[in-house]
């Protein structure tokens, strides 16, 4: 009768020490080198403590706008008093970031919204102003233009698709254009979006 031969399992192989590295296992006196029980052992530890240690040497990029992950480049927007609609996309976030104080320093000027709207929402602007200003001891209305006192138009043209699947997406991005016009200015904000681009001249073959 010939018995059930019995199932060896291989244990896989440890990875091999990298010259330099933070492993726990690379520091190891050579005495307890003598076998493989300790390197097994603290294996365990550094599986553990090697994502901590990755984290810890790539700090850098966590702070960096173009490497930084997508849900801290939302926590430093926040850090920097930055608040930006659902709708703009991860590069646009970045960039807003990026451009950091410059940004804000130039708020409330045109030259402020261009860069945001170029830069931020990737759309482009026209601003037709009065350019002057005005004082009144009157609260002016700003939801509509007046005959005296400064005033302003905004046409905003976003890229074909922004609002796709959004309803509210252009009452957010006005919402945001006003934040950067003055509280004085009167002004009148108008969102568009580019044309669906027609598409190009499809080549069909055919046999002969």
């Amino acid at each position: 009768m010939q018995g059930k031969r019995p199932s060896s399992q291989l244990v896989p192989p440890l990875p091999p020490l990298v010259p330099g590295s933070r492993s726990l296992r690379a520091i190891l006196p050579e005495s307890y080198r003598q076998g493989d029980f300790a390197d097994r052992y603290i294996a365990g530890f550094d599986d553990v403590l090697s994502p901590l240690i990755t984290a810890l040497d790539c700090l850098h990029a966590y702070f960096t706008p173009s490497t930084a992950p997508d849900d801290f480049v939302t926590w430093m927007l926040e850090w920097a008093d930055t608040t930006l609609p659902a709708c703009v996309g991860s590069l646009g976030r970045r960039n807003a970031l990026h451009l950091g104080r410059d940004l804000h320093g130039l708020r409330g000027t045109a030259v402020g919204l261009e860069v945001l709207i170029q830069n931020v929402l990737g759309g482009r602007v026209e601003v037709t102003e009065s350019g002057g200003t005005y004082t009144s001891q009157q609260p002016v209305a700003s939801s509509a233009e007046t005959s005296v006192g400064s005033w302003a138009r905004v046409r905003v043209v976003l890229p074909h698709g922004t609002s796709a699947g959004r309803t509210d997406t252009r009452e957010d991005i006005e919402d945001l254009v006003r934040e950067w016009i003055p509280a004085h200015v009167a002004a009148v904000v108008t969102i568009e979006e580019e044309l669906d681009p027609l598409p190009g001249p499809t080549s069909q073959g055919g046999r002969d």
